[in-house]
């Protein structure tokens, strides 16, 4: 329905207070103020609306969180140290798993405390090649870092005064570990093994023979053996031979710490330094 618009002249403020008592002018006003009050109640709905819809967002996001297997117990502090959040971690939170809280002060503990320097790893000249050579290569493959994840949260329970209460978290860690070198495994092509499979495989042994079992530990150094093996020999590993030395570094020290035999015998292995395999790497 039209509306038609007048032209009202007023010269005095008062001529206008008086037009305003004119019945079709209060019938104007009327019809605006109740469309004025209709769009203020549809935008209040839509705001309501989106409130609801973000907090069913927000509920089922916590949902995922709380049921997905994680490292619960630790809890990281309020306020992240900008150190921590802005050099030694991605900022950008781009890690190869499903991130948690304490993801990145996991990581932030396995590049401080155990991806060290270490001599028998390290070549003359160039330290730290766990952080700028074998670190990167963790971040590119989902069952390496979950190996390191569970590596470092394990290093961080020892250290605890009471970690009776992180056992469950770490029986998690370790499963999920373990599942998602299966999976790498079915992913592979026929006849042809990376690197990050084979790191993942080495330090899952090193985990068994730290914090597991000589069984679990000899089940996993066979299975390294023959993806060697597949590979080519140790010869053919990665990273510029720091993988290979690596494999014979845990060999090594697994071998001295369990008073069993070298998976890789035929190799010339560095004098066993348990101190720092156990402390570290």
């Amino acid at each position: 329905m039209g509306m038609d618009f007048v032209f009202v002249n007023v010269q005095k403020p008062r001529d206008a207070l008086q037009l305003a008592k004119e019945p079709e002018f209060r019938s104007h006003v009327t019809r605006y103020q109740w469309k004025q009050a209709r769009r203020d109640k549809r935008l209040r709905t839509r705001l309501l609306l989106g409130a609801a819809q973000l907090g069913v967002a927000q509920d089922v996001k916590a949902t995922e969180v709380q049921t997905h297997p994680g490292f619960d117990s630790f809890t990281p502090p309020a306020l992240i140290s900008p150190q921590i959040g802005g050099l030694r971690v991605d900022p950008f939170k781009s890690y190869p798993i499903l991130v948690q809280p304490w993801t990145p002060l996991l990581v932030d503990h396995y590049l401080m405390n155990m991806a060290v320097d270490i001599p028998e790893l390290d070549q003359p000249g160039t330290p730290g090649l766990l952080r700028t050579s074998w670190f990167p290569l963790v971040m590119t493959e989902p069952a390496l870092f979950s190996v390191i994840i569970l590596l470092a949260a394990s290093h961080y329970a020892a250290l605890q005064s009471n970690p009776s209460g992180m056992k469950m978290d770490l029986l998690s860690l370790r499963c999920e570990a373990i599942l998602s070198i299966n999976r790498c495994l079915e992913a592979q092509q026929p006849g042809t093994v990376n690197d990050a499979l084979i790191g993942a495989i080495a330090k899952m042994a090193s985990y068994e023979a730290m914090f597991g079992s000589l069984e679990n530990y000899n089940i996993h150094m066979q299975g390294l053996a023959r993806v060697i093996d597949l590979r080519g020999g140790l010869t053919t590993l990665g990273l510029n031979g720091l993988l290979y030395r690596m494999v014979i570094w845990i060999d090594r020290n697994s071998a001295f710490l369990h008073g069993s035999a070298m998976t890789f015998v035929d190799e010339l292995p560095p004098d066993p330094n348990p101190g720092q395999f156990l402390g570290s790497s």
